[in-house]
């Protein structure tokens, strides 16, 4: 075959031609970053989405849970990691819209990180033990009125959109109640079964324990209903005018290149339509929800502005006493 000049000319400046069109991969293990204790809804199905990506992305997925500091521990190590694609995080409304309202950050938590995909949106339930004497959540806060501070209700952390959520509900009633924070839902999840709090407002990882009769759920913070317990109230059936909207995806640190950027968001959305991840967000009460890239990035921005505006008008964390 003869090359002309031209075509030498251009194998010298893309050398490697076959090889430039094949898709990024990692040469050695991946580490994903989780912010909260393992067990929880978080966890459990970041681990999921894990597992799935690990044939496509070849190499195996570590998962490290990173807790405290409302998430934003695990949020400045993904911020510091290397731009080289293996090391991702779990970014959230919790880690990238609230915690920032509630703690001290020292970072951008939209500019500072390469969004991925968001994988799901989930409920948010809250909970008391099956022999707890409230009716419902009216009758939770009529007795948070009558009796100011005792009620104890257990987040996530300090930080988390439950927490968030909740602080608003509680101010918007009048009521004082002490919030108890923990490294996750698991862990919250153990001190109501232990009967240490008297609520806790959590995400799916809770549903087994209701399934099984220990635990009641009083309310929903969503618009949206529960399938598995279509009777559970959401805040707009009990008259109220706003509801949660969360989100949870991947995100890697600020300057991911391009083509690892692309292909983690391939892998982690075909991971995503695997059966096995949807079984498991179906089980934990997880509604899929796609976005990528620059939507993704949207998604975010306006999720920090809304939650911005929600702690400015109850005067939380870094708005308290203004």
């Amino acid at each position: 075959m003869k090359i002309t000049r031209r075509a030498a000319t251009a194998m010298i400046l893309a050398p490697g031609l076959a090889s430039a069109q094949q898709q990024w991969a990692p040469g050695r293990p991946v580490t994903f970053l989780g912010p909260y204790a393992a067990g929880g809804s978080f966890d459990v199905t970041q681990r999921a989405m894990g597992r799935a990506s690990e044939p496509m992305i070849g190499q195996p997925i570590a998962i490290l849970n990173r807790p405290g500091g409302a998430g934003t521990i695990m949020l400045n190590e993904l911020a510091r990691a290397r731009p080289d694609g293996l090391t991702i995080g779990l970014l959230s409304v919790n880690t990238n819209a609230v915690a920032p309202q509630l703690v001290t950050m020292t970072l951008d938590p939209v500019a500072d990180f390469t969004p991925l995909m968001t994988y799901g949106s989930f409920l948010t339930f809250v909970v008391v033990a099956n022999t707890a004497p409230f009716s419902g959540l009216r009758d939770l806060i009529a007795y948070a009125r009558r009796e100011p501070g005792k009620l104890t209700v257990g987040v996530a952390a300090i930080g988390a959109n439950s927490h968030l959520n909740m602080a608003r509900l509680f101010a918007e009633e009048g009521v004082d109640v002490t919030f108890v924070p923990f490294t996750g839902g698991a862990p919250a999840n153990t001190a109501l079964l232990g009967g240490h709090i008297q609520c806790a407002v959590v995400s799916g990882e809770v549903l087994p324990t209701v399934r099984d009769g220990s635990l009641r759920i009083l309310a929903i913070l969503n618009a949206d209903k529960s399938e598995e317990f279509p009777a559970v109230p959401t805040l707009p059936e009990l008259g109220y005018s706003w509801s949660a909207k969360p989100w949870i995806g991947f995100g890697g640190p600020r300057g991911l290149p391009e083509a690892v950027a692309s292909r983690w968001t391939e892998v982690l959305l075909a991971a995503g339509d695997s059966r096995e991840v949807r079984e498991v967000m179906r089980q934990l009460a997880f509604v899929p929800l796609r976005t990528q890239g620059d939507e993704m990035r949207r998604l975010m921005a306006e999720s920090l502005a809304e939650h911005e505006t929600v702690a400015r008008a109850i005067r939380i964390g870094r708005f308290a006493g203004q």
